[in-house]
């Protein structure tokens, strides 16, 4: 039975570690965060009677290091956990692995579902492979390409990887037990995305149609939202926009109009009518 250090988060680190569970591996030790939901990591740990740990890895890394030397994992799996974990306990176990959700090495870095929105991406998924001491920088065992719908959110494309990361983990899994391969990242594609924050929701609308779109989208409900502000200073969360083609261009650009009971701003290159919104 191979054992199994687990580092995860939410949902998907939650369906990650259940199908580990469910394929009889050996889960030695859990690092996850607070979160208690009916979907999470550590209530799933609870109701199986798991061994976990809030415990940061960087502040404390002689004690992780101990705890989970004394279990000789032959895995240390981490999905979707918020913390970088440091190089000495990467070389505990035979094999760290990583999912992530970009087609590395393009989109290293954090939310990368949400940048490749925002970048007019047609293309993105998911990707396992080996952790380093730096980021998302490890020979890929896998990789599942997805496409992007014009209608796609940030949400909804997070969505399509919750169902593919557990199939995808326990398929990697196998490729290293069958001793198939690992591909090397090629540096000259590689591209990196920082953390985004709600305050990096503001709207250029003097960019043309298509990528104030994107942006809005990439960051609609449930997400906290892409914001402007109306003449009378009240902020607006925009969560939809679709171009107005029937609209007259004597409008001046970013100057939100209420024409009709609809609100309607004209960008770059077109009109478009915000059609899901709310006014703070």
């Amino acid at each position: 039975m191979k054992k199994v250090i687990f580092c995860g988060f939410g949902k998907l680190g939650k369906d990650c570690l259940e199908k580990l569970v469910d394929n009889g591996y050996a889960i030695s030790f859990i690092l996850t965060h607070k979160e208690l939901s009916s979907e999470s990591v550590d209530t799933f740990a609870e109701r199986k009677g798991l061994a976990y740990s809030y415990i940061d890895a960087r502040k404390d890394v002689n004690q992780v290091k101990a705890t989970i030397a004394n279990a000789c994992p032959d895995y240390l799996i981490s999905i979707n956990y918020r913390y970088i974990i440091p190089k000495e306990i990467l070389k505990v176990p035979l094999f760290a692995i990583n999912i992530h959700g970009s087609l590395l090495p393009k989109y290293r870095g954090r939310t990368p579902h949400v940048w490749s929105i925002i970048n007019g991406e047609k293309y993105s998924g998911v990707t396992s492979h080996i952790m380093e001491e730096t980021i998302d920088t490890g020979d890929i065992i896998e990789q599942v390409s997805v496409k992007i719908n014009s209608d796609d959110t940030g949400y909804s494309l997070l969505k399509k990887y919750e169902a593919l990361y557990p199939e995808l983990l326990m398929s990697s899994l196998k490729k290293i037990a069958h001793h198939v391969p690992f591909i090397k990242q090629n540096e000259r594609e590689a591209s990196f995305f920082g953390k985004r924050t709600p305050e990096m929701g503001y709207i250029d609308f003097y960019k043309c149609a298509n990528e104030v779109i994107n942006f809005v989208r990439a960051q609609a409900n449930p997400y906290p939202g892409a914001y402007y502000f109306l003449k009378d200073g009240r902020k607006i969360i925009i969560n939809q926009l679709v171009i107005e083609k029937a609209m007259l261009n004597a409008m001046t650009i970013g100057v939100i109009e209420l024409i009709n009971d609809i609100y309607y701003v004209k960008c770059k290159d077109s009109v478009l009518k915000i059609v899901d919104y709310k006014v703070m």
